[in-house]
């Protein structure tokens, strides 16, 4: 172990990371490692000399191109976000400046759609694992495990936890949904500059109902269907205390859950801790933007809109709740704003003699059916 400390410069920043790594230890770690980019003076002072090849880049301009030239040439979308990941594993300097340069190309095969293919084979291609697995048959566990990544109350601002249940648009793939925490962090930082080593990927896994899963003797997680009930509920009460004891100012971000755990989760804990739903939130702050726009530029009143809603799931009621309580702030009663919004899904436009196979959060948009 070296206790003396050197620095290495970030690339086109300030940032500095102080480390008591060597040699090759400095290139095993992704988030040291640059490459041809290290100066000679890191290069003598991290004990590099000979480990890398003598030409010294100034900047990243030489890697990017080699790292998009093996990118393009790789045969599948799914190959390619394999090779974007093990390049995040050896380099994630280098993995983040291609995405942010070529963002609309890369954004939808680092994360949303290729994510999901790659988490339907998550066990068959995973390298090296990132972020923390918490498992329901081991709570006591829990803030032990959270320690283990190796960071202080005030080196992480961003939690994004699932448990799987709900992946887009493919349901329900257990301990594999580690994949779509990563994912969510690399857009953030990618797209809005959020720091990848302040934040942690996690899954809450507590089973799954997928048999496929269950069946394959390579699926890396927990091996039984989906524990609900008190059970659960007391897993993510441990999971919120022990993340809040241990970062205390970090925000936990919620991803991905089913339509009957997202809200009631969310309004468990929103007054407790900051949280975030993404599908009950996000999806309806996106929405939310875009028709704000829309009333400006069509020059109507919040209070002449109807809408109607595809989809009356998590994400469509959430978007419908951020629609109404949009319509309150402009001078619509509640009840009123909450007629002007029409949810259709599977069965059609959500009537109130629904009532027996609606979720509760869906009964109060469900319209008067006649006859």
């Amino acid at each position: 172990m070296f206790s003396r400390q050197a620095k290495i410069m970030g690339i086109g920043c300030s940032r500095k990371i102080e480390t008591s790594a060597r040699g090759c230890d400095v290139l095993r770690d992704p988030a040291l490692n640059k490459g041809s980019a290290f100066t000679q003076e890191e290069r003598n002072a991290l004990g590099l000399n000979g480990l890398l090849p003598p030409v010294i880049s100034n900047d990243l301009e030489p890697q990017l191109t080699r790292a998009l030239t093996a990118y393009r040439k790789a045969p599948t979308d799914l190959d390619k976000h394999i090779y974007m990941w093990r390049l995040h594993d050896n380099n994630v300097t280098l993995f983040y400046a291609l995405l942010q340069r070529h963002l609309m190309e890369m954004l939808p095969v680092v994360y949303d759609p290729v994510v999901g293919e790659a988490i339907e084979q998550y066990s068959e291609i995973i390298t090296r694992p990132r972020g923390v697995f918490l498992s329901i048959n081991e709570p006591d566990k829990i803030e032990e495990k959270l320690s283990a990544f190796g960071a202080s109350a005030d080196d992480i601002d961003l939690l994004v936890a699932s448990d799987a249940e709900e992946i887009l648009g493919i349901g329900d793939w257990g301990a594999n949904g580690i994949d779509i925490s990563i994912g969510k962090l690399a857009v953030y930082t990618a797209a809005a500059g959020v720091d990848p080593h302040r934040v942690i990927p996690i899954v809450l896994d507590v089973g799954t109902n997928n048999q496929k899963l269950l069946n394959d003797p390579l699926y890396i997680g927990y091996r039984h269907s989906r524990v609900v009930g008190e059970v659960y509920d007391n897993f993510i009460d441990a999971y919120v205390r022990a993340a809040k004891k241990l970062f205390p100012r970090a925000m936990l971000h919620w991803e991905d859950f089913g339509s009957t755990n997202a809200r009631r989760i969310l309004s468990r804990f929103r007054d407790k801790v900051p949280t975030f739903n993404d599908d009950m939130q996000g999806t309806g702050a996106i929405v939310l933007g875009a028709l704000l726009n829309a009333v400006r530029r069509s020059d109507t009143l919040w209070s002449d809109q109807h809408v109607v809603i595809l989809g009356a799931g998590t994400a469509g009621v959430g978007i419908a709740d951020q629609i109404r309580d949009q319509m309150v702030r402009h001078g619509v009663s509640q009840d009123e704003a909450t007629r002007r919004i029409w949810l259709v899904d599977l069965p059609g436009l959500l009537t109130d003699d629904m009532k027996h196979g609606l979720l509760d959060f869906q009964v109060s948009y469900a319209r008067f059916r006649t006859y």
